[in-house]
């Protein structure tokens, strides 16, 4: 199946049709309208990206095939050290925590004995005045008053270690999800260095704008550049480029009978659906304006016929779609 489509799969590289006399002849491609569009993603550190490999064009993919795989630059030495500062901030905070939590358990050993301290003074404080020496009664009283202070402190020094815990665990817990937050978005964009297949279908390299060719393995584009499509036959239309000379002989409902560059194909039938508002240069054609015109087939497409072929189409009368 990959060698047939090789063979009838053609490169886009057209040379102008010169306007003739009576019907235009339109050039244009077959496009699946529910192609995957692949384009070079934004990811950090670059603005542009050199592909490193492509899929053969041409070549039958599956669901989670790799079509694509782009140079990851500074990105696997990135993701290391963000993983290893995530990993240094974990350990960090937990040996933090852990710490805290030591101090609080001795804040409430400290606030147990000192409670066991008041309790004891108690019982000799409680002691009347008129059965002990005066001294002793006020030896017991200051003893009484000294826990009871202790107390106070043990009681503000554990709120303070539990107020100071739950702080630092907050904390922590907002610098590790920072440090994990990084870490996804550097492990996402090296993932996102290999591109894969989300549909089934047969990959179609783009076009280069700025040289008039395919986009190929080892170039260099900026985010957001069309890199490649994977398409299928599920849902066709042709894309035709019409010459600024021809472009008024063109009609919303327009009838085309489109055949495929490929040896023997076999002539069909479409309508014009949609034609652009503005031309656009195509600098690999010829300085002119080209317009764009959707067609829609109006019945079956030939088997032989795939995205990514190129056609010619002749304007005829208005098609109705049975």
């Amino acid at each position: 199946m990959t060698r047939v489509i090789l063979k009838t799969l053609v490169l886009l590289t057209f040379t102008s049709p010169a306007p003739a006399a009576g019907s235009p002849l339109l050039t244009g491609v077959v496009e699946d309208v529910e192609a995957q569009t692949i384009e070079m993603p934004s990811l950090p550190g670059a603005w542009q990206r050199r592909i490193e490999w492509m899929a053969q064009e041409g070549t039958q993919l599956g669901v989670g095939d790799l079509a694509v795989r782009l140079d990851p630059g500074d990105l696997i030495s990135r993701e290391e050290q963000v993983r290893t500062e995530l990993e240094k901030r974990r350990l960090s905070a937990a040996r933090r925590i852990d710490e805290l939590k030591l101090e609080l358990l001795d804040a409430e050993r400290e606030l147990a004995r000192a409670e066991s301290a008041v309790r004891m003074a108690e019982l000799d404080a409680i002691i009347p005045e008129s059965t002990i020496p005066r001294l002793d009664f006020e030896r017991y009283q200051l003893t009484l008053d000294t826990a009871e202070r202790a107390r106070v402190r043990a009681q503000a020094d554990l709120l303070n270690k539990r107020a100071e815990l739950k702080d630092v665990e907050a904390e922590s817990e907002l610098e590790v999800q920072q440090a994990e937050s990084d870490y996804q978005r550097i492990s996402d964009a090296l993932a996102a260095t290999e591109i894969r297949a989300e549909k089934a279908g047969f990959i179609i390299y783009g076009d280069n704008s700025f040289t008039g060719k395919k986009v190929f393995p080892g170039e260099t584009l900026f985010s957001g550049f069309k890199i490649a499509s994977i398409a299928s036959r599920e849902d066709l239309q042709i894309r035709f480029w019409v010459h600024e000379a021809d472009f008024l002989d063109i009609d919303i409902g327009q009838g085309v009978t489109v055949i495929a560059d490929a040896q023997d194909s076999i002539p069909f039938s479409a309508t014009i659906e949609w034609t652009s508002s503005q031309a656009t240069e195509k600098q690999d054609w010829s300085a002119s304006g080209y317009f764009e015109a959707i067609a829609n087939p109006v019945s079956s497409i030939p088997d032989d016929v795939m995205p990514g072929m190129s056609v010619m189409g002749e304007l005829s009368g208005p098609q109705v779609k049975p």
